[in-house]
This record gives structure tokens, sequence and C-alpha cells, in this order.
């Protein structure tokens, strides 16, 4: 691991946030809907019963495709909800065509009354956001650090698959990381499959 001067970080999640917006349209929905195909492809998500699965927003892969996907094939969905201590994760379940609201950052996450909530251990499977990731599997998020310290804090729990869902375009040839920043198990784009 190496420890990097937090501008580093910075630089590229803005130089890496500017290339990801730029793909729409057309594009980015095609793109979607091949890592879609991608992910639902996996051994992992098949067996997979419980998915804890990210809300886009800024330009981030869609996920509303892959959130469908999961329903058709009776799993459970679960989007992240921010808690403001300790400024980790929950996720609640959600239901396609059932409301959301607005949470922190203006994310949109199911209310707290009448949706369940499930702990990162009963989850099989989490796709996660990235801003970028490099070929050893280090992610680059949007610099809040949720996902890190909800992974981080699960102690000796089961975790769940981590996969990063992501344009191929995001990938960068190293992503500076700490020794705090959690790695991920496969990152899925519109071109390809990592594993590590």
């Amino acid at each position: 691991m190496m420890g990097t001067h937090p501008d580093t970080k910075s630089d590229l999640r803005r130089r890496l946030r500017a290339r990801r917006r730029r793909l729409r349209g057309r594009a980015a929905r095609r793109a979607a809907a091949l890592a879609t195909r991608r992910l639902i492809a996996l051994d992992r998500w098949q067996r997979a019963r419980h998915i804890g699965i990210y809300w886009p927003a800024d330009g981030e892969i869609d996920t509303r495709p892959l959130i469908a996907a999961a329903t058709r094939a009776g799993k459970r969905v679960y989007l992240p909800v921010i808690r403001s201590s300790p400024g980790d994760l929950a996720f609640r379940r959600h239901r396609p065509g059932a409301p959301l609201q607005r949470g922190r950052f203006g994310l949109p996450i199911p209310p707290r009354a009448g949706a369940p909530q499930r702990r990162l251990a009963g989850l099989d499977l989490l796709v996660m956001p990235l801003v970028g990731f490099d070929a050893a599997g280090h992610r680059l998020g949007m610099g809040g650090g949720f996902y890190d310290r909800t992974l981080a804090g699960r102690g000796r729990c089961r975790r769940p698959l981590r996969v990063g869902l992501a344009y191929a375009c995001q990938q960068h040839p190293a992503i500076p990381h700490d020794r705090w920043d959690q790695r991920l198990d496969r990152v899925v784009t519109d071109r390809t499959v990592h594993v590590w």
C-alpha cells in the first residue's frame, strides 16, 4: 500500500469524473445494458438472494436496469443509506415503483417506514459505485469514505462479494490508495469482467 497526498486523489477524481460524465444518451444506455448482462451472468449473481445496489448519480453507470433484472429474478434489492453517525452505510429494501425520498447529498433512498433494513453481513453481493479503478482492484470513490468505513467495520462478520460497476473508460493504470481503502473482488464494465 502507498500513502498519498490528498491532492493526488482529488486531481485524479476530478479527471475521472469528467471522463465519466462525457458518456451520455445512447452510449451511456448501451454501456449500462452491456455491463448489466455481464454482471447477471456471474455465478455469484445467480446464487445471490440479497443484493446491495447503489442508485446512480453524477454520471455513474446506470444501475436501474440491474435493479429491474434483480427484481425479475426474485432477488431482494437494498439501497445504501448514509448514517450520520458513525458515517457508514445501512441498507434499506427497495422495491421498484416504491417511492423514494431524498437522503444525504440528495441521493434517493427508501423511506425508513416500511423499508426493512439489512446488515452488511446479510448481503450476498454488494454492487459499488466508483470514480476509478485499477488492475489490482483498488477503487477510487467520491471521497466520503462511506463504503470503506462500512466494509472495514464488518469485523469478523461474513462479507458480501464486492463488485464495482463502471464504464471501461474509468480504468486507470494505478489508483492511489491508503491502508484503510477497501479493495474490490470484481469490477464489471461494459467491456469486461475483472476478477481478483
